[in-house]
């Protein structure tokens, strides 16, 4: 059996909703798959040229600015009272529109129900990259042997199934939402705002750079290569998983801090190194007891994972650290042969005579410490169980192998924080190798702690009320309980949580994870339910 799938698909995301246009064909029938083909192809492109999208600063007048997405002319060149090349020209306004054209075919090929091959090839373009790389080409293909069903194999299992998966996908999320990235942009300013008059007209002849082009800004591209086995016994009572992959993430799209002077603070690139994450996952699932009016089942999953980066040329300070004197700290550093988000600190050894804190090899030894905001194995564990009208449920979930840095411990409870503040319990006399009450605020591995942790996530209980005929066809009554409890040796409010600063005091304008500042916890949280149905 042979099927063949063809499309396009429109998505245009703006402030005022979301419009999706698509189109698919399929076929399974060889004798006319020549035919169906030609056909597909033709809808294809007069779709393609069919289509024609356009942004710009609409204020409901008849002057209004518009440039086009993913066409290089401009719809309209009114530009009021200031003559600039309007191939260059974006007023700078509150519009927040996107556009992703996506094309895709798809080819599945079986052999007796036991060999499957899937083939996928499909192209997307986006108005954020630059026009030099607008569309990406994304193929993929999988095979699987279903080899239970092989004579040789009997009845010994009742399912038993090879993977092979091999695919690259592209990721423009990077860019944030709205982001012309890709072109030059300019504002009118009066006293540094943007002003542009209700008809499109410029009111003050001055215009500033708002953001820089980078035509040659491409998809970020992650190939990933995935072996996988799925097994189960007693008609899949028993059954599970195991997974071995690899993940090339390159390009990775980052907001990086622009050499000044330049009127902008940050402008996207593509990171010219390569994120590699490989790993194993497993997973588990086990009807224990099966009945007429019971039933208990069991699941559990197990994710391992190892992340760094290659291939990279230099290093970046990432990790921003806030509070009283730690302006400009930092706890975390980019580099080749490092994880992600791996933490670069100053080691902590203690106090000296005086309470001020001692790191090995000074103050300016500030060093990777082998430690990363990132776990290493992720898991979690789930149950079920019903009795006639009653039924309950739990999930556990946890995460191992990374670490926390506590910003907040840091910023707010040293020596130097609390010393001269209100309420503060006083030490009468001052001890060699405490610290002192006005020891001086330090990034280290003092406040650097583990993250592992185990969680109730959710738990619930429910009654059927049984009925008799009349008004309504079923009742229930539940009780759910979410976060109800957390085992960590993580001494923060939360080891999950992990507060980020403003995207413009991102140090090099680099994501972070693992630092905690004043971060709001999970909340515990209760609810009763009362379900009728007439």
């Amino acid at each position: 059996v042979l099927e063949a799938l063809g499309g396009f698909s429109y998505q245009d995301f703006n402030s005022r909703g979301r419009n999706v246009e698509g189109w698919g064909y399929s076929t399974a029938n060889l004798n006319d798959m020549a035919e169906d083909l030609t056909a597909a192809g033709n809808k294809i492109e007069s779709m393609i040229t069919g289509s024609y999208q356009q942004y710009g600063y609409a204020t409901g007048g008849d002057a209004d600015l518009f440039v086009n997405r993913l066409f290089p002319e401009p719809v309209s060149d009114r530009l009021g009272e200031v003559s600039l090349p309007v191939q260059s020209i974006f007023a700078d306004t509150f519009d927040n529109t996107d556009e992703l054209q996506s094309f895709f075919a798809r080819a599945n090929y079986s052999i007796a129900s036991k060999y499957l091959f899937t083939a996928t090839v499909r192209a997307d373009g986006s108005s954020r990259f630059g026009e030099n790389n607008r569309y990406g080409i994304f193929p993929s293909a999988a095979f699987a042997w279903k080899i239970n069903e092989e004579d040789f194999m009997g009845d010994a299992m009742s399912t038993l199934k090879l993977r092979l998966s091999y695919g690259i996908t592209g990721n423009q999320d990077g860019l944030g939402y709205g982001r012309f990235a890709r072109r030059e942009r300019y504002s009118t300013t009066t006293n540094g705002d943007p002003n542009i008059s209700d008809g499109g007209d410029v009111n003050v002849p001055g215009i500033s750079t708002v953001e820089f082009a980078n035509p040659d800004l491409k998809w970020e591209e992650t190939t990933q290569y995935n072996v996988g086995l799925d097994f189960g016994f007693a008609n899949d009572r028993f059954s599970g998983s195991v997974d071995v992959y690899r993940k090339e993430t390159r390009d990775l799209l980052l907001n990086i801090e622009a050499a000044q002077p330049s009127p902008q603070p940050t402008f996207f690139q593509n990171l010219d190194a390569l994120v590699l994450n490989q790993g194993a996952e497993f997973s588990l699932n086990y009807d224990i007891l099966q009945g007429d009016d019971y039933s208990w089942t069991a699941g559990f999953n197990v994710s391992y994972n190892k992340n760094e980066i290659q291939d990279f040329d230099g290093e970046i300070a990432a990790g921003t650290i806030r509070g009283a004197g730690l302006s400009n700290a930092f706890a975390q550093r980019l580099a080749s042969g490092q994880p992600l988000f791996s933490f670069y600190l100053r080691e902590f050894v203690g106090f000296d005579e005086n309470g001020n804190p001692v790191h090995e090899g000074g103050v300016d030894n500030q060093q990777f410490v082998g430690k990363s905001a990132l776990p290493d194995v992720t898991g979690g564990f789930s149950t079920s169980a019903n009795y006639k009208n009653w039924s309950a449920s739990m999930y556990f979930n946890g995460q191992f192998g990374n670490y926390i840095y506590n910003n907040t411990a840091n910023a707010f409870f040293t020596g130097g924080a609390i010393g001269s503040g209100n309420n503060v319990t006083q030490n009468v006399v001052e001890l060699a190798g405490q610290e002192g009450r006005f020891a001086e605020a330090s990034v280290s591995t003092r406040f650097l702690e583990k993250g592992d942790f185990v969680r109730l996530q959710t738990a619930s209980i429910s009654y059927d009320v049984p009925l008799k005929e009349g008004l309504f066809k079923s009742m229930r009554l539940s009780l759910t309980g979410q976060n109800l409890f957390v085992i960590t040796d993580y001494s923060g409010l939360d080891p999950e949580v992990s507060v980020a600063p403003a995207s413009a005091a991102l140090l090099n304008g680099l994501p972070i994870a693992g630092i905690d500042y004043s971060a709001f916890p999970r909340p515990r949280t209760y609810t009763l339910g009362f379900n009728v149905t007439f």
